[in-house]
């Protein structure tokens, strides 16, 4: 900081006749208390002499007063004053002297003035309010956020707060390097974001200009898994018509476990669990069923398929391995599928519901301008609800995306895969419903499902469902896209006639769904956790009763392994 116009005047006059030497004046200088820090003041000193003067620094000069760079040699009229601009860099707090000698000359007249200079420079104060900070148990997906505190107890020293290190991964702040005005306090947020299970206790620190580092200890951590893991093993080559074994550590909160794998002709060989439960085995052995869907590029097979316990997760969770092969031509399978596994958990691998978001396609034909208000659309989004409320599952966001090839309104043999691959401009990763005018692949169909189940990608050309729109009933279109969609989800077809999943349903009640169809759906990977979607919340919700015509025999369009 600079102090200006600071002026003290002699306090020793010069005496007439005497010499140079003797003719020392002296000048104290007292700054008083000030901030720490380096600072630049001025002094005014009048020139001793009668005549105009050059004024320059003698040696003997002591401490830590200097002239600043520029400031001698100066000049100064007779009878008039200078302004010395002195530098002040202390080395610590406490009570600080020095001495600057100066030199007045005029011709051969010389006249020595000593500065004596003292300063209290304030022993500047960070204090750190917080020194710990404990974050509760955290789950994954979610955020935690608190704050160290810091307050400058300083009087007249403004302090700055440089930054925060020592941040682990899962550990990030949005502070930006602050000077704090004397007193002033600042928070500094800790955010926690964990991405893995277990616990944390470290100590990061807060770095300023005055003095050592602040130390905050740390401690964090979550007993739960995340909801959803993912792990991408890339592309896997074929080696003589299979692949390695793959493994996937499944946690004991997991819920389900689904193998993706997109590549032609590729089918599950061996699939194995921690405890030696063969699912899937020589020969297709086993009690896990699986299939290629319908355009035979995607595989996609989730445990539990079922509720009979020899399809179930192995309780405890551990590592779970499998093998693909292809089944394209006998001894082929040159080149590679991309594989991934996908484990879904839950708190105490408790499903009490579950949330089901959409994205909506509709072909150019039908001419909604508006999905969010279209009263057809709108009811027959509503019957899809209504139907899946009845195992917990609760219809979600709904993204509404518009086809612009007229090609797909009345859908024809080997257009499915291509539609499908629409999906990719969906900006969410959700289950991909397709409303068409007709469906005439094979059929006429009122409905194709691409797998059962279906893989948590967009994209690919098994990347969802497709229903044929054309009809007055929503409330039928509705049940039919409940079919499909829980094909997608993982319902084969059923013999009970009342039930959704039977393909000629007729009446005029409520299609059904059980809690077995429950115990699979809200398993499946595009289904997200919802505690507010249980059963025992919709116990109380009266569901609406309409009539149906009778859907043509064979509505639904899957491979013939899931019928």
């Amino acid at each position: 900081m600079r102090r200006t116009g600071l002026f003290l005047a002699l306090l020793a006059a010069c005496g007439g006749g005497g010499s140079a030497v003797d003719q020392i004046l002296e000048q104290t200088v007292d700054l008083g208390a000030v901030p720490a820090g380096a600072m630049t003041f001025n002094v005014t000193i009048a020139n001793p002499l009668d005549a105009a003067a050059t004024v320059v620094e003698t040696g003997g000069s002591t401490g830590p007063f200097v002239p600043t760079a520029d400031a001698l040699p100066a000049d100064v009229v007779a009878g008039g004053d200078m302004v010395l601009a002195v530098m002040f860099n202390p080395p610590g707090p406490g009570i600080r002297e020095g001495r600057i000698h100066l030199e007045f000359v005029a011709g051969a007249e010389q006249r020595e003035v000593a500065l004596l200079l003292r300063a209290n420079v304030e022993n500047a104060t960070l204090t750190l309010l917080t020194p710990a900070l404990a974050f509760p148990d955290t789950t994954f997906g979610k955020q935690r956020t608190l704050s160290a505190s810091v307050q400058n107890e300083s009087t007249l020293t403004s302090v700055k707060v440089t930054a925060v290190q020592g941040l682990p991964p899962e550990f990030s702040t949005s502070f930006t390097p602050r000077t704090l005005l004397p007193g002033e306090n600042l928070a500094i947020p800790i955010t926690y974001s964990p991405t893995t299970r277990g616990a944390h206790d470290f100590t990061f620190s807060i770095t300023n200009d005055i003095g050592p580092s602040l130390k905050v200890r740390l401690t964090a951590g979550t007993a739960s898994w995340p909801t959803e893991q993912i792990t991408d093993f890339g592309n896997v080559p074929f080696v003589n018509g299979k692949t390695d074994w793959l493994e996937v550590d499944v946690p004991p909160d997991a819920i389900s476990l689904s193998l993706e794998s997109i590549g032609l002709y590729v089918g599950l060989l061996d699939l194995e669990g921690p405890d030696g439960t063969v699912y899937v085995g020589e020969q297709q052995a086993g009690p896990l069923k699986w299939e290629s869907g319908m355009t035979s590029v995607t595989l996609a097979v989730t445990l539990p398929q079922n509720d009979a316990a020899e399809t179930q997760l192995v309780a405890g969770g551990g590592v779970y391995r499998f093998r693909l092969y292809y089944w394209g031509s006998p001894g082929g399978g040159g080149g590679y599928c991309a594989v991934r596994a996908i484990v879904e958990n839950r708190t105490g691998a408790v499903v009490d519901g579950g949330i089901l978001d959409l994205n909506v396609f509709l072909a150019p034909g039908l001419a909604i301008s508006d999905p969010a208000t279209d009263p057809k659309l709108q009811a027959v989004l509503t019957r899809m609800g209504d139907i899946f409320a009845q195992i917990g599952l609760g219809m979600g966001e709904v993204s509404y995306y518009t086809l612009t090839n007229p090609a797909y309104d009345d859908l024809e043999y080997g257009q499915t895969p291509i539609l499908w691959e629409e999906s990719k401009v969906a900006s969410e990763t959700r289950l991909n419903v397709f409303f068409v005018l007709t469906v005439q692949v094979g059929g006429p169909w009122l409905g194709l499902a691409a797998t059962v189940p279906g893989v948590k990608r967009n994209g690919t050309p098994a990347s969802g469902v497709v229903v044929d729109y054309d009809f007055d009933n929503a409330a039928a279109v509705g049940q039919v896209a409940a079919h499909e969609v829980g094909h997608y989800l993982g319902l084969p077809h059923v013999l009970e006639n009342d039930n959704v999943m039977y393909f000629e349903y007729i009446g005029s009640a409520l299609p059904a769904l059980t809690g077995g169809q429950g115990h699979v759906t809200l398993r499946h990977p595009h289904v997200a956790p919802d505690p507010l979607a249980g059963l025992s919340a919709l116990a109380q919700k009266a569901l609406p009763q309409v009539a149906y015509v009778q859907l043509p025999p064979g509505f639904c369009g899957v491979c013939a392994a899931s019928k």
